[in-house]
């Protein structure tokens, strides 16, 4: 069982508790993986991205280069490229901070990522480190090449056009026709850098994503450990490697990619290795986008993208998308992200409030009309039939509907469901503060304060509602129930419910003073 099951069994339990009082009245951790050993050949070096590439037999030999780096910068990416490998070695988001206050950096150290392995006359070669020379350098690109038995191989990169990324154009050209080159494969081999405070929590989202056909796949950690993954052949539309919140993506031109291979190198380094097909010389341009999971910078690098983008079942990820556009107009207003919770939680109550406030009126009245319940089912307890006749005429009589309590709870489920969603698996409200010690409302309440005083809110609520001695209990049970089971769940869903209750309050006292004594 997965941590969106869990998560979605606690708050199917939670509505289901709330449920039956209107009737009535761990965390997990990370996968934990030995790391992966992958045979290498004596002559390539001992690297953990060197041996992703995991079909790679022989390095070829190296012409004696300086090694040197790169550096590309483009609005919000900084990357440093070396011509060992003609590799990706750093790239830093500088509009997101990491734990220690510094921009986001993708790159663990000493990795190196969109490297080369080629197949010549049946020879499979490693270029991870091989020695490139810099043809062309400049602010808006650089050319990689080399000669490797007889095959010329070019990599360029430049920024690209519509996202954060890099646009990698690699070209193949065989000095003698007769080689054979059916395939190369280019890989991200060194997973990413976990990015938030709480490491636990991002290894959870760790994982290798690929698209086939039109199927999405995510494998997290735990498969990936797997020794038995199979190379998968088919229609890649990309392939890359996640964390929570960021995404490292290779998408190729439409029809190139023949095959795509998940691993992991070390205990926590998703890798990906697309395979292209080589039927002549060959050019390819590959889109590689380097930023936040975040919807619409995915889909304007590629349509299918913006699915790695997670809020939720697919059924319910119309609600969840739409909650977070609301929340980031309303965002544009309020600059607090607290505020705008505490605003859209209003906006909900009053969406909902027609509803609610006829289902708590009518909950009012079926406290009301109890005693001539109970004397019914004094005088009719031998006539079951009769029982029910007389009781369903005292409904109507008094216009009670015994499931309308339910039926606001109900709707408003995907709707919390969908929030949920929102504020732990979106990147728009990442360290999104609100005041004093809350600086990340996607996370748990550090002190627990929110949800304590969603408690007690929740007692005077239940307290003002109960009128039957035989509900005492829950009066007290109920909120101490609900604070145990939000405690770990993100501050921001704490505050939504928190305001939901201080409103709800509001509204019994109004229906409280509207609803008349009934008649007799």
């Amino acid at each position: 069982m997965d941590d969106k099951t869990r998560t979605i069994i606690a708050l199917l339990l939670i509505f289901g508790v709330f449920i039956v009082f209107q009737y009535l009245g761990p965390r997990p951790q990370p996968p934990q993986q030995k790391p992966t050993e992958t045979v290498k050949p004596k002559e390539l070096p001992a690297s953990p991205e060197t041996a992703v590439a995991a079909v790679a037999t022989r390095a070829a030999p190296q012409p004696q280069l300086e090694i040197r780096e790169v550096e590309l910068s483009s609005d919000g990416l900084e990357v440093r490229l070396s011509n060992s490998g003609a590799a990706v070695i750093s790239c830093r988001l500088k509009n997101y901070a990491g734990p220690n206050g510094q921009p986001v950096q993708l790159i663990p150290e000493q990795g190196r990522a969109l490297t080369l392995g080629v197949n010549i006359n049946g020879r499979d070669y490693d270029l991870g480190e091989y020695p490139f020379r810099i043809v062309e350098e400049g602010p808006q690109g650089v050319l990689f090449r080399a000669e490797v038995e007889g095959v010329t191989i070019d990599k360029a990169f430049r920024p690209l056009d519509n996202g954060l990324g890099l646009l990698l154009a690699v070209s193949l050209r065989r000095r003698d026709p007769a080689f054979s080159v059916p395939r190369y494969r280019l890989s991200w081999g060194c997973g990413l850098n976990a990015t938030e405070k709480d490491t636990k929590l991002d290894l959870r989202e760790f994982g290798a994503v690929a698209m086939l056909g039109r199927d999405l796949v995510t494998d997290k950690l735990n498969k990936l450990s797997k020794p038995d993954l199979a190379e998968i052949e088919g229609q890649i539309a990309f392939s890359g490697v996640r964390t929570k919140y960021f995404l490292a993506a290779m998408v190729p031109p439409p029809g190139r990619a023949v095959s795509v291979k998940q691993g992991l190198a070390g205990e926590h380094r998703a890798t990906s290795t697309l395979s292209f097909s080589v039927p002549g010389e060959v050019s390819d341009s590959v889109k590689v986008y380097l930023g936040p999971i975040e919807h619409n910078r995915l889909a304007r690098v590629h349509p299918g993208l913006d699915r790695v983008a997670d809020t939720g079942w697919r059924w319910l990820q119309w609600i969840s998308r739409g909650i977070l556009s609301l929340l980031v107009a309303i965002h544009q207003v309020l600059p607090n992200w607290g505020a705008v919770i505490i605003v859209f939680s209003a906006l909900m109550k009053l969406l909902f409030f027609p509803l609610t406030y006829t289902g708590m009126k009518s909950m009012k009245k079926m406290q009301q009309i109890q005693p001539k319940l109970k004397k019914i089912q004094e005088q009719y307890k031998n006539d079951p039939g009769r029982m029910n006749q007389e009781t369903m005429a005292l409904y109507k009589k008094y216009g009670v509907n015994p499931f309308s309590g339910c039926l606001p709870l109900l709707i408003q489920m995907p709707i919390f469901f969908a929030l949920y969603q929102v504020l732990v698996n979106t990147i728009e409200l990442r360290q999104a503060p609100f005041v004093l010690w809350l600086s990340d409302l996607s996370v748990k309440d550090p002190y627990y304060v929110l949800p304590i005083l969603m408690g007690a809110a929740m007692f005077i609520q239940q307290k003002l509602t109960t009128i039957d001695p035989k509900q005492r209990m829950m009066v007290y049970m109920m909120p101490i129930f609900m604070v145990f089971i939000f405690l770990n769940l993100p501050a921001g869903l704490n505050l939504y419910w928190l305001t939901n209750n201080v409103l709800s309050i509001g509204e019994q006292y109004l229906i409280h003073v509207r609803t008349q004594p009934l008649d007799e």
